[in-house]
Order: C-alpha cells, then sequence, then structure tokens
C-alpha cells in the first residue's frame, strides 16, 4: 500500500513538536514523522497505554526520559517505549521517523502530569 505524502495528516503536539502520521488501512502497524525542538510535551508527560513506539533518529539530538531514566539520542538510534511507560523528549532539531505496534490512535494516549 502506497501512502503519498500528500496524503499524511500533520498535527502539532507541543508548540515546537509536529507529528505526520501515515494511516494504513491495518490496525497491526502506523507510521509517523516527527520534527521536535524543545520540549515534549510542553509539560509533564506522555503515555501509550497500547502501542509500542519505536523511535528512530533520523537527525538532530536530545534527551529521552523515561520513568526515572534518560537517554541521550543521536541519529541512527533507536528506542523503544513500551506500553504503560511515561516519557518526554528534550530535542534539539530532532527528526524521527516513528513506527508504532498496533497502530497508534488517540483514545489509547494521555497526557500525565508529575
Amino acid at each position: 500500500m502506497l501512502i503519498k505524502k500528500e496524503q499524511r495528516r500533520e498535527k502539532q503536539i507541543a508548540k515546537e513538536g509536529t507529528v505526520w502520521e501515515y494511516h494504513f488501512l491495518s490496525k497491526a502497524i502506523g507510521f509517523a514523522l516527527s520534527r521536535l525542538n524543545g520540549r515534549v510535551p510542553d509539560s509533564g508527560w506522555m503515555r501509550n497505554k497500547v502501542c509500542n513506539e519505536i523511535y528512530y533518529v533520523i537527525s538532530g539530538s536530545g534527551i529521552l526520559f523515561i520513568e526515572d531514566k534518560r537517554y541521550k539520542l543521536k541519529a541512527g538510534d533507536v528506542f523503544l517505549i513500551e506500553p504503560g511507560k511515561k516519557f518526554y523528549v528534550v530535542a534539539k532539531n530532532l527528526h524521527l521517523a516513528l513506527p508504532t505496534s498496533p497502530a497508534w490512535y488517540p483514545e489509547q494516549w494521555e497526557n500525565v502530569k508529575e
């Protein structure tokens, strides 16, 4: 299945965070691209309750905070965020490819204040 660039959906997820979602007909896998600069989300944490989310760093750098750990990210790195883990990112011109399994959907995501 081909999804053209013109068919993707753009979403602003933070002051300096944009995601482009590519929607497949399958609920088994999802895909998005993201450009982040600064803290995402703007405050608090985010959590996927159902989806495994992979961060593949295309370019830029950042620090990924998951629960009580932090990980430096740079081009070529891959990181798996498992469901139920709260996280946030502090990014410096970070461009990501974001496959998910199952496909990401808004109802399974939550903003966590802490």
